[in-house]
Protein backbone atom coordinates (compact mmCIF):
# COMPACT_ATOMS: atom_id res chain seq x y z
CA UNK A 1 0.00 0.00 0.00
CA UNK A 2 1.19 3.91 -0.93
CA UNK A 3 1.57 5.77 2.10
CA UNK A 4 4.05 8.49 3.34
CA UNK A 5 5.62 7.52 6.60
CA UNK A 6 6.06 10.81 7.64
CA UNK A 7 3.18 12.63 6.72
CA UNK A 8 0.43 10.40 9.48
CA UNK A 9 1.21 7.87 11.79
CA UNK A 10 -0.69 4.49 11.38
CA UNK A 11 -3.82 5.29 13.56
CA UNK A 12 -4.26 8.33 12.50
CA UNK A 13 -3.98 7.43 9.12
CA UNK A 14 -7.05 4.71 9.48
CA UNK A 15 -9.19 7.28 11.38
CA UNK A 16 -8.34 9.81 7.94
CA UNK A 17 -9.17 7.36 5.50
CA UNK A 18 -12.37 6.45 7.35
CA UNK A 19 -13.26 9.69 7.40
CA UNK A 20 -11.77 10.26 3.68
CA UNK A 21 -13.82 7.41 2.11
CA UNK A 22 -16.84 7.73 3.80
CA UNK A 23 -18.54 9.10 1.33
CA UNK A 24 -20.46 6.45 -0.50
CA UNK A 25 -18.90 4.97 -3.43
CA UNK A 26 -20.99 6.67 -6.25
CA UNK A 27 -20.16 8.50 -10.22
CA UNK A 28 -18.74 11.80 -9.15
CA UNK A 29 -20.78 14.53 -9.78
CA UNK A 30 -20.77 16.55 -13.11
CA UNK A 31 -17.93 19.21 -12.89
CA UNK A 32 -17.82 21.58 -15.88
CA UNK A 33 -14.46 22.77 -15.01
CA UNK A 34 -13.06 19.26 -15.98
CA UNK A 35 -13.21 17.27 -19.19
CA UNK A 36 -13.64 14.11 -17.76
CA UNK A 37 -15.92 12.03 -14.87
CA UNK A 38 -15.18 9.46 -12.56
CA UNK A 39 -17.91 6.77 -12.89
CA UNK A 40 -18.22 3.24 -11.53
CA UNK A 41 -16.58 0.44 -13.91
CA UNK A 42 -18.24 -2.49 -12.40
CA UNK A 43 -20.93 -0.99 -10.33
CA UNK A 44 -22.15 -3.66 -8.56
CA UNK A 45 -18.99 -5.29 -7.38
CA UNK A 46 -17.18 -4.20 -4.11
CA UNK A 47 -14.61 -6.03 -2.83
CA UNK A 48 -13.76 -7.12 0.67
CA UNK A 49 -10.30 -6.16 0.75
CA UNK A 50 -8.13 -3.67 -1.42
CA UNK A 51 -6.62 -3.84 -4.68
CA UNK A 52 -2.40 -3.40 -4.90
CA UNK A 53 -1.92 -5.03 -8.00
CA UNK A 54 -3.43 -5.73 -11.49
CA UNK A 55 -2.27 -7.74 -14.83
CA UNK A 56 -4.26 -8.91 -17.86
CA UNK A 57 -3.16 -12.03 -19.75
CA UNK A 58 -1.25 -11.28 -23.31
CA UNK A 59 -3.54 -13.74 -25.16
CA UNK A 60 -6.29 -13.72 -27.29
CA UNK A 61 -9.09 -14.20 -23.61
CA UNK A 62 -7.34 -11.19 -22.50
CA UNK A 63 -8.70 -11.85 -18.63
CA UNK A 64 -7.46 -9.46 -15.95
CA UNK A 65 -6.76 -10.50 -12.49
CA UNK A 66 -6.68 -8.30 -9.38
CA UNK A 67 -4.12 -8.87 -6.12
CA UNK A 68 -5.80 -7.91 -3.13
CA UNK A 69 -3.34 -7.09 -0.01
CA UNK A 70 -4.41 -9.95 2.19
CA UNK A 71 -4.09 -12.70 -0.49
CA UNK A 72 -6.94 -12.86 -2.41
CA UNK A 73 -6.17 -12.84 -6.17
CA UNK A 74 -9.68 -12.78 -8.57
CA UNK A 75 -10.78 -11.94 -11.89
CA UNK A 76 -12.82 -9.23 -13.34
CA UNK A 77 -15.69 -10.44 -14.75
CA UNK A 78 -16.64 -9.69 -18.69
CA UNK A 79 -20.32 -7.95 -17.53
CA UNK A 80 -19.43 -5.14 -15.87
CA UNK A 81 -22.86 -5.59 -13.99
CA UNK A 82 -22.04 -8.66 -12.71
CA UNK A 83 -21.53 -8.64 -8.68
CA UNK A 84 -19.22 -11.74 -9.04
CA UNK A 85 -15.26 -11.87 -9.40
CA UNK A 86 -14.32 -15.38 -9.62
CA UNK A 87 -11.40 -16.85 -7.54
CA UNK A 88 -7.61 -17.33 -9.52
CA UNK A 89 -5.93 -18.10 -6.41
CA UNK A 90 -6.01 -18.15 -2.85
CA UNK A 91 -2.88 -17.15 -0.73
CA UNK A 92 -4.93 -15.68 2.40
CA UNK A 93 -3.54 -18.63 4.62
CA UNK A 94 0.43 -17.69 3.77
CA UNK A 95 -0.69 -14.12 4.66
CA UNK A 96 -2.60 -14.31 7.94
CA UNK A 97 0.59 -12.63 9.24
CA UNK A 98 1.07 -10.00 6.93
CA UNK A 99 -1.06 -7.48 9.11
CA UNK A 100 1.35 -4.38 8.85
CA UNK A 101 -0.70 -0.89 6.65
CA UNK A 102 2.01 -1.94 3.82
CA UNK A 103 2.28 -5.43 4.34
CA UNK A 104 1.07 -8.12 1.66
CA UNK A 105 0.75 -8.88 -1.79
CA UNK A 106 2.44 -6.02 -3.83
CA UNK A 107 2.95 -6.81 -7.28
CA UNK A 108 1.35 -9.18 -10.22
CA UNK A 109 2.18 -9.50 -13.58
CA UNK A 110 1.71 -12.51 -16.36
CA UNK A 111 4.56 -13.91 -18.68
CA UNK A 112 4.15 -12.11 -21.87
CA UNK A 113 4.08 -15.66 -23.57
CA UNK A 114 1.24 -16.94 -21.09
CA UNK A 115 -0.77 -18.71 -23.66
CA UNK A 116 2.54 -20.98 -24.34
CA UNK A 117 4.31 -20.84 -20.74
CA UNK A 118 1.35 -20.19 -18.43
CA UNK A 119 3.49 -18.30 -15.90
CA UNK A 120 2.16 -15.49 -13.32
CA UNK A 121 4.64 -13.90 -10.96
CA UNK A 122 3.31 -12.24 -8.07
CA UNK A 123 5.74 -10.40 -5.38
CA UNK A 124 4.34 -10.18 -1.85
CA UNK A 125 5.82 -9.53 1.75
CA UNK A 126 6.91 -12.43 4.57
CA UNK A 127 7.84 -12.85 7.88
CA UNK A 128 10.34 -15.21 10.06
CA UNK A 129 12.35 -13.05 8.80
CA UNK A 130 10.57 -10.51 7.43
CA UNK A 131 11.34 -10.50 3.47
CA UNK A 132 10.49 -10.11 0.02
CA UNK A 133 9.82 -12.97 -2.22
CA UNK A 134 8.79 -13.19 -5.47
CA UNK A 135 7.48 -16.20 -6.99
CA UNK A 136 6.13 -18.14 -9.98
CA UNK A 137 2.88 -19.63 -10.62
CA UNK A 138 1.46 -21.95 -12.95
CA UNK A 139 -2.27 -21.85 -14.41
CA UNK A 140 -2.83 -25.28 -15.27
CA UNK A 141 -4.82 -25.72 -18.94
CA UNK A 142 -8.36 -26.38 -18.22
CA UNK A 143 -11.63 -24.84 -18.19
CA UNK A 144 -11.03 -23.15 -14.69
CA UNK A 145 -8.89 -20.25 -14.74
CA UNK A 146 -7.04 -20.23 -11.71
CA UNK A 147 -3.36 -20.42 -10.43
CA UNK A 148 -2.56 -23.62 -8.81
CA UNK A 149 -0.64 -22.75 -5.36
CA UNK A 150 1.49 -25.93 -5.31
CA UNK A 151 3.36 -25.12 -7.98
CA UNK A 152 5.09 -22.03 -6.34
CA UNK A 153 8.80 -21.54 -7.19
CA UNK A 154 10.55 -18.89 -5.41
CA UNK A 155 12.56 -16.86 -7.76
CA UNK A 156 14.11 -14.36 -5.08
CA UNK A 157 14.22 -13.75 -1.19
CA UNK A 158 15.31 -10.45 0.03
CA UNK A 159 15.33 -9.31 3.49
CA UNK A 160 13.55 -6.29 4.45
CA UNK A 161 13.95 -4.12 8.04
CA UNK A 162 10.36 -2.74 8.47
CA UNK A 163 7.20 -3.31 7.24
CA UNK A 164 7.02 -0.61 5.17
CA UNK A 165 8.32 1.06 1.74
CA UNK A 166 8.44 -2.60 0.42
CA UNK A 167 7.47 -1.28 -3.31
CA UNK A 168 6.78 -4.60 -4.72
CA UNK A 169 5.25 -3.54 -8.20
CA UNK A 170 6.39 -5.96 -11.21
CA UNK A 171 5.91 -5.70 -14.56
CA UNK A 172 7.64 -7.36 -17.88
CA UNK A 173 8.81 -4.75 -20.08
CA UNK A 174 8.51 -5.02 -24.15
CA UNK A 175 12.30 -6.42 -24.14
CA UNK A 176 10.58 -9.68 -21.98
CA UNK A 177 12.21 -8.79 -19.26
CA UNK A 178 10.91 -8.60 -15.52
CA UNK A 179 11.33 -5.36 -13.78
CA UNK A 180 10.85 -5.19 -10.08
CA UNK A 181 10.58 -1.97 -7.38
CA UNK A 182 11.62 -2.59 -4.25
CA UNK A 183 11.27 -0.15 -1.38
CA UNK A 184 14.52 1.32 0.54
CA UNK A 185 13.15 -0.88 3.89
CA UNK A 186 11.16 1.36 5.81
CA UNK A 187 13.14 3.68 7.73
CA UNK A 188 13.07 7.42 8.31
CA UNK A 189 15.75 8.97 6.33
CA UNK A 190 17.29 5.97 5.22
CA UNK A 191 19.90 6.07 7.72
CA UNK A 192 22.06 3.26 6.14
CA UNK A 193 21.69 5.10 2.83
CA UNK A 194 20.63 1.69 1.46
CA UNK A 195 18.79 3.71 -1.95
CA UNK A 196 22.32 4.96 -2.75
CA UNK A 197 23.87 1.50 -2.06
CA UNK A 198 24.94 -0.28 -5.33
CA UNK A 199 25.26 -3.85 -3.03
CA UNK A 200 21.74 -3.17 -1.85
CA UNK A 201 18.92 -4.11 -3.78
CA UNK A 202 16.71 -1.61 -1.25
CA UNK A 203 15.72 1.38 -3.22
CA UNK A 204 16.04 -0.01 -6.73
CA UNK A 205 14.12 -1.36 -9.48
CA UNK A 206 15.56 -4.94 -10.81
CA UNK A 207 15.89 -5.98 -14.19
CA UNK A 208 16.17 -9.94 -14.09
CA UNK A 209 15.47 -12.55 -17.22
CA UNK A 210 12.65 -15.47 -15.49
CA UNK A 211 13.45 -17.63 -18.64
CA UNK A 212 17.13 -17.92 -17.89
CA UNK A 213 19.45 -19.32 -15.11
CA UNK A 214 22.85 -17.51 -13.94
CA UNK A 215 25.12 -19.44 -11.65
CA UNK A 216 23.47 -19.88 -8.04
CA UNK A 217 20.30 -17.60 -9.12
CA UNK A 218 16.73 -18.76 -10.11
CA UNK A 219 16.63 -16.20 -13.02
CA UNK A 220 19.46 -14.83 -15.16
CA UNK A 221 21.38 -11.34 -15.04
CA UNK A 222 20.43 -9.56 -18.51
CA UNK A 223 23.63 -9.10 -20.15
CA UNK A 224 23.26 -5.59 -21.01
CA UNK A 225 22.32 -4.44 -17.32
CA UNK A 226 23.81 -1.19 -16.17
CA UNK A 227 25.65 -2.56 -13.36
CA UNK A 228 26.69 -5.98 -14.89
CA UNK A 229 30.68 -5.40 -15.86
CA UNK A 230 31.39 -4.31 -11.97
CA UNK A 231 32.18 -6.41 -8.92
CA UNK A 232 31.10 -4.04 -6.04
CA UNK A 233 27.67 -4.02 -7.19
CA UNK A 234 24.65 -6.05 -7.91
CA UNK A 235 24.03 -6.77 -11.24
CA UNK A 236 20.08 -7.22 -10.64
CA UNK A 237 19.87 -3.57 -10.94
CA UNK A 238 18.35 -1.18 -13.31
CA UNK A 239 17.91 1.83 -11.24
CA UNK A 240 18.59 3.01 -7.90
CA UNK A 241 17.83 6.26 -5.37
CA UNK A 242 13.72 5.21 -4.74
CA UNK A 243 12.52 5.44 -1.59
CA UNK A 244 8.84 3.75 -1.98
CA UNK A 245 8.11 3.08 -5.91
CA UNK A 246 4.03 2.67 -6.04
CA UNK A 247 3.02 2.19 -9.40
CA UNK A 248 5.00 1.33 -12.55
CA UNK A 249 4.04 0.70 -16.16
CA UNK A 250 5.87 1.20 -19.39
CA UNK A 251 4.20 2.98 -22.32
CA UNK A 252 2.96 1.07 -25.11
CA UNK A 253 4.22 3.70 -27.50
CA UNK A 254 7.30 4.74 -26.99
CA UNK A 255 8.53 2.09 -24.42
CA UNK A 256 9.05 4.08 -21.25
CA UNK A 257 9.22 3.42 -17.70
CA UNK A 258 7.07 5.36 -15.67
CA UNK A 259 7.32 5.06 -11.64
CA UNK A 260 5.31 7.18 -9.27
CA UNK A 261 8.13 7.64 -5.74
CA UNK A 262 6.51 8.03 -2.62
CA UNK A 263 7.94 11.00 -0.79
CA UNK A 264 8.86 11.68 2.76
CA UNK A 265 8.45 15.36 4.04
CA UNK A 266 7.98 17.68 1.30
CA UNK A 267 7.55 16.06 -1.96
CA UNK A 268 5.83 13.47 -3.93
CA UNK A 269 7.61 12.09 -7.19
CA UNK A 270 6.71 10.66 -11.15
CA UNK A 271 9.84 9.25 -12.50
CA UNK A 272 10.79 8.37 -15.68
CA UNK A 273 13.12 5.50 -15.22
CA UNK A 274 16.16 5.02 -17.41
CA UNK A 275 18.89 2.39 -17.17
CA UNK A 276 21.86 2.58 -14.72
CA UNK A 277 19.95 6.01 -13.48
CA UNK A 278 20.38 7.89 -10.01
CA UNK A 279 17.09 8.98 -8.81
CA UNK A 280 18.52 11.02 -5.71
CA UNK A 281 17.09 9.29 -2.28
CA UNK A 282 18.06 9.66 0.04
CA UNK A 283 20.79 12.70 -0.46
CA UNK A 284 18.07 14.19 -2.27
CA UNK A 285 13.54 14.08 -1.91
CA UNK A 286 12.06 15.16 -4.99
CA UNK A 287 13.54 18.16 -6.79
CA UNK A 288 15.70 19.12 -3.87
CA UNK A 289 18.46 18.42 -0.79
CA UNK A 290 16.52 16.14 1.89
CA UNK A 291 16.06 18.23 5.04
CA UNK A 292 17.90 15.96 7.09
CA UNK A 293 20.82 15.98 5.13
CA UNK A 294 20.81 19.57 4.47
CA UNK A 295 23.47 20.66 6.51
CA UNK A 296 26.33 17.96 4.72
CA UNK A 297 27.71 18.69 1.34
CA UNK A 298 25.52 16.42 -1.17
CA UNK A 299 27.34 13.09 -2.13
CA UNK A 300 27.28 10.79 -5.26
CA UNK A 301 25.55 11.88 -8.42
CA UNK A 302 24.62 13.08 -10.81
CA UNK A 303 20.98 12.62 -10.01
CA UNK A 304 17.81 12.50 -12.38
CA UNK A 305 15.06 14.66 -11.30
CA UNK A 306 11.25 13.85 -11.33
CA UNK A 307 9.92 14.50 -14.51
CA UNK A 308 7.11 15.96 -12.06
CA UNK A 309 6.54 16.59 -8.29
CA UNK A 310 4.17 17.65 -6.60
CA UNK A 311 4.60 19.39 -2.48
CA UNK A 312 2.04 18.34 0.51
CA UNK A 313 -0.05 21.20 -0.13
CA UNK A 314 -1.18 18.89 -2.76
CA UNK A 315 -1.07 15.18 -1.31
CA UNK A 316 0.64 13.02 0.62
CA UNK A 317 1.50 9.27 -1.22
CA UNK A 318 1.78 8.63 -4.93
CA UNK A 319 0.19 6.34 -6.80
CA UNK A 320 1.96 6.04 -10.23
CA UNK A 321 -0.05 4.87 -13.00
CA UNK A 322 0.25 5.33 -16.66
CA UNK A 323 0.21 6.52 -20.16
CA UNK A 324 -3.32 6.69 -21.62
CA UNK A 325 -3.39 4.92 -25.43
CA UNK A 326 -6.98 3.71 -25.43
CA UNK A 327 -9.82 4.67 -27.85
CA UNK A 328 -12.24 5.79 -25.61
CA UNK A 329 -11.05 9.59 -24.05
CA UNK A 330 -9.53 11.34 -26.62
CA UNK A 331 -8.90 14.45 -24.21
CA UNK A 332 -6.42 11.67 -22.56
CA UNK A 333 -4.73 10.73 -25.51
CA UNK A 334 -0.61 10.26 -25.05
CA UNK A 335 -0.73 12.01 -21.39
CA UNK A 336 0.11 9.83 -18.07
CA UNK A 337 -2.57 9.41 -15.65
CA UNK A 338 -2.12 9.46 -12.00
CA UNK A 339 -3.11 10.22 -8.58
CA UNK A 340 -2.52 10.71 -5.03
CA UNK A 341 -3.68 8.08 -1.96
CA UNK A 342 -4.38 10.75 0.33
CA UNK A 343 -6.19 13.39 -0.94
CA UNK A 344 -8.16 11.37 -3.70
CA UNK A 345 -7.04 13.85 -6.81
CA UNK A 346 -6.14 12.14 -10.13
CA UNK A 347 -4.54 14.70 -12.64
CA UNK A 348 -2.71 13.81 -16.24
CA UNK A 349 0.23 14.60 -17.14
CA UNK A 350 1.71 16.18 -20.82
CA UNK A 351 5.05 15.41 -21.33
CA UNK A 352 7.29 15.80 -24.34
CA UNK A 353 8.44 12.52 -25.18
CA UNK A 354 11.75 13.52 -27.34
CA UNK A 355 12.98 15.09 -23.75
CA UNK A 356 10.91 13.26 -21.13
CA UNK A 357 10.10 16.49 -19.81
CA UNK A 358 6.91 17.87 -18.70
CA UNK A 359 4.67 20.59 -20.76
CA UNK A 360 1.84 20.46 -17.67
CA UNK A 361 -0.15 18.70 -15.67
CA UNK A 362 -4.06 19.26 -15.41
CA UNK A 363 -6.49 18.26 -12.39
CA UNK A 364 -8.75 15.14 -14.08
CA UNK A 365 -10.74 14.42 -10.93
CA UNK A 366 -11.20 16.60 -7.50
CA UNK A 367 -12.91 15.25 -4.83
CA UNK A 368 -15.90 16.74 -3.44
CA UNK A 369 -18.15 16.23 -0.44
CA UNK A 370 -20.65 13.81 -2.67
CA UNK A 371 -17.30 11.32 -3.40
CA UNK A 372 -14.03 10.67 -2.22
CA UNK A 373 -11.71 7.94 -2.88
CA UNK A 374 -8.51 6.39 -2.12
CA UNK A 375 -6.48 4.96 -5.43
CA UNK A 376 -4.01 2.49 -4.57
CA UNK A 377 -4.14 0.85 -8.26
CA UNK A 378 -4.37 3.70 -11.65
CA UNK A 379 -3.67 0.72 -14.40
CA UNK A 380 -5.46 0.30 -17.81
CA UNK A 381 -8.12 -2.76 -18.71
CA UNK A 382 -7.79 -4.86 -21.84
CA UNK A 383 -8.62 -2.24 -24.06
CA UNK A 384 -6.13 0.49 -22.84
CA UNK A 385 -8.94 2.32 -20.66
CA UNK A 386 -8.35 3.30 -17.01
CA UNK A 387 -9.09 1.79 -14.37
CA UNK A 388 -9.00 3.11 -10.89
CA UNK A 389 -9.25 1.15 -7.87
CA UNK A 390 -10.17 2.94 -4.74
CA UNK A 391 -9.55 1.72 -0.67
CA UNK A 392 -12.16 1.84 1.44
CA UNK A 393 -14.54 0.99 -0.16
CA UNK A 394 -12.75 -1.40 -2.35
CA UNK A 395 -14.42 -0.33 -5.49
CA UNK A 396 -13.07 0.08 -9.49
CA UNK A 397 -13.93 3.45 -10.92
CA UNK A 398 -12.90 4.30 -14.85
CA UNK A 399 -13.37 7.89 -16.60
CA UNK A 400 -15.62 9.34 -19.34
CA UNK A 401 -15.38 12.46 -21.14
CA UNK A 402 -17.81 14.90 -20.21
CA UNK A 403 -19.46 16.77 -23.24
CA UNK A 404 -19.33 20.52 -23.44
CA UNK A 405 -22.05 22.87 -23.24
CA UNK A 406 -22.71 25.63 -25.04
CA UNK A 407 -25.29 28.22 -25.83
CA UNK A 408 -26.82 27.63 -29.27
CA UNK A 409 -27.63 30.77 -31.42
CA UNK A 410 -31.01 31.05 -31.66
CA UNK A 411 -31.87 28.44 -29.08
CA UNK A 412 -33.17 28.55 -25.89
CA UNK A 413 -31.32 25.53 -24.27
CA UNK A 414 -27.94 25.11 -24.69
CA UNK A 415 -26.30 22.43 -27.26
CA UNK A 416 -23.66 20.61 -26.92
CA UNK A 417 -20.12 20.68 -28.79
CA UNK A 418 -17.38 17.65 -28.67
CA UNK A 419 -14.60 17.82 -26.95
CA UNK A 420 -11.79 19.95 -28.60
CA UNK A 421 -8.77 17.93 -29.46
CA UNK A 422 -6.04 17.71 -26.86
CA UNK A 423 -3.39 19.28 -28.87
CA UNK A 424 -5.24 22.28 -28.52
CA UNK A 425 -5.10 22.84 -24.87
CA UNK A 426 -2.05 25.10 -24.01
CA UNK A 427 -0.31 24.01 -20.59
CA UNK A 428 2.51 26.40 -19.04
CA UNK A 429 6.05 25.54 -19.45
CA UNK A 430 7.13 25.05 -15.74
CA UNK A 431 5.07 22.17 -13.96
CA UNK A 432 2.68 23.56 -11.67
CA UNK A 433 -0.44 21.67 -10.45
CA UNK A 434 -3.15 24.31 -10.97
CA UNK A 435 -7.06 24.07 -9.69
CA UNK A 436 -9.38 25.28 -12.98
CA UNK A 437 -10.85 28.31 -13.25
CA UNK A 438 -14.48 28.24 -13.62
CA UNK A 439 -14.89 31.10 -15.11
CA UNK A 440 -12.09 30.11 -18.01
CA UNK A 441 -13.01 26.65 -18.42
CA UNK A 442 -17.23 26.63 -18.09
CA UNK A 443 -19.37 26.25 -20.99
Amino acid sequence: MPMTSAAIPLAGALLALTAIAGAQAQDAPRNPGLPLRLIRSFPNLVFDDNATAVSTTPDAAKRTVVAMQRGQLRVLPQDHESAEAPLFLDLREKMKEEIEFEEGVHGLAFHPNFATTRRVYLCYSQRGPRRTVLSEFVVPEGSEFRADPRTERVILEYPHPLGNHWGGGITFGPDGFLYVAIGDGGLRDDPYRLGQNLWSLHGKILRIDVDGRSSGLAYRIPPDNPFGDRQETRDEIFAYGLRNPWGMAFDRETGTLWCGDVGQDRWEEINIIKPGGNYGWSERDGPGRLTAREAAPEEGGPYIDPIHAYGHDEGISVTGGFVYRGARLPSLQGQYLFGDWGTGKLWALSWNPATSTSTGVRPVFLPSPDLRINPTVITRDAEGEPLVFSHSPSVIYTLEEEPVLVESEGADEPGVEPLPDPGQFEFPSADPVTEPDPAETSG
